[in-house]
């Protein structure tokens, strides 16, 4: 029983990481197609997602040294179909007209084995009638291929990381796993009809996918912030070239970083009306009230209230508390109190973005500010 809870353990503790990897993709996805990823829906593909995992983890789990591997002499692969079948009734303590037999042989290896293999896959094929709407033949194709992939896994060694496999490659497991996936297809009306249908969940997500959230938001300025990344790395190959004078210049973080927001969030945003990458890729879009064009002026507003402004704040901030040790009551006290005035103001931007959170709020101060709205371009394209 170790052997299957201790994978389950390792999938418990990894799944978090491996939940923050596949998030942005995930989100990006569904912002792009409805709008929306919802709360529901996300349960449901990271439980998928955790499910996978598991079952990766059943098949490799435990990891034995290279060195015992190594010495390992047994045989790489059974390639003969029904060869647990045989095993089963050559071994098997079951006789059907005693059932005081019948537990014993449950507990049994060659009953265990194939029973394990086709509930290994039995979600799968739920996964794919309820939410992936396969139709049999797809979740019978799937179910192969999945178990075809775990199986090779074995085969190879892990990918040839040890000299040789440390797990059977068994035909066997492929039917049995298939089997699974089918019995998992044949039966998902009986544990998901409780649960809304996929085209139910769809219809929800592109209603509500008309509101821009501020995690959609938040998602495009992560985009746009990599986007300006790379290209700063990109020109800062050109730096040679510039004159001296400038160049020092530019090393000023504050000089680069308000260089970057007046040409990316204000001049280039000016020209694409509104949308930047990050924005266009979630189907966002910053607007005015009864304009066609977003005003270069209002974005200026927009852009400076949120990154100039903040940005100058926390760099007046530090640089008060990095020279607080000055002997200079005078000077001291003047550091206090800029120290104070910007913190105070950063405290209220912060409370502004809690409010509207707990609120369900989606505009911010910078939205106000400027008198711009964020709006969601879905409906427009799809």
């Amino acid at each position: 029983m170790n052997s299957y809870i201790f994978p389950i353990k390792a999938a418990v503790l990894t799944f978090p990481f491996l939940a923050m990897v596949i998030a942005a993709p995930f989100l990006i996805y569904y912002y792009r197609k409805y709008g929306q990823l919802g709360k529901l829906r996300s349960v449901i593909l990271y439980s998928f997602v955790f499910y996978l995992l598991c079952a990766y983890y059943l098949v490799i789990l435990p990891l034995p040294s290279i060195s015992s591997v190594a010495q390992m002499t047994g045989p790489r692969y059974e390639l003969h179909l029904f060869q647990s079948w045989h095993n089963f009734m050559n071994q098997t303590v079951l006789q059907l007209n005693n059932p005081s037999t019948y537990l014993a042989a449950m507990k049994q290896s060659v009953f265990l084995e194939p029973v394990f293999n086709i509930f290994l896959l039995f979600p799968f094929g739920v996964y794919c009638r309820y939410y992936f709407k396969f139709s049999l033949g797809k979740t019978i194709l799937a179910s192969f291929c999945l178990s075809l992939f775990f199986e090779l896994t074995q085969l190879s060694g892990l990918y040839f990381i040890y000299p040789r496999p440390y797990r059977l490659f068994d035909v066997n497991d492929l039917l049995h796993n298939t089997i699974g996936g089918l019995l998992g297809f044949a039966c998902a009306p009986l544990f998901t009809f409780f649960l809304p249908t996929r085209s139910e969940l769809d219809s929800e997500s592109l209603v509500k996918g008309q509101t821009v959230s501020l995690l959609r938001r938040f998602l495009a300025m992560m985009i746009d912030w990599f986007v300006i990344g790379i290209l700063s790395t990109l020109l800062s190959f050109l730096s040679s070239f510039l004159p001296t004078a400038v160049y020092d210049l530019f090393n000023y973080s504050f000089v680069g970083f308000t260089l970057e927001v007046i040409l990316y969030f204000m001049i280039f945003m000016y020209l694409w009306n509104g949308q930047t990458v990050g924005k266009k890729i979630v189907r966002i879009q910053v607007v005015e009230k009864n304009r066609e064009h977003i005003r270069l002026w209002s974005l200026v507003k927009r852009y400076s209230a949120f990154y100039l402004l903040m940005y100058g704040l926390l760099q007046i901030f530090q640089y008060t508390m990095n020279h607080l040790t000055t002997t200079n009551h005078t000077v001291f006290i003047a550091y206090v109190t800029f120290g104070l005035i910007s913190l105070g103001i950063l405290l209220l931007f912060l409370f502004n973005l809690l409010y509207a959170l707990i609120r369900r709020k989606h505009r911010l101060f910078h939205d106000k500010a400027s008198h711009t709205f964020t709006i969601s371009t879905l409906k427009k394209e799809v």
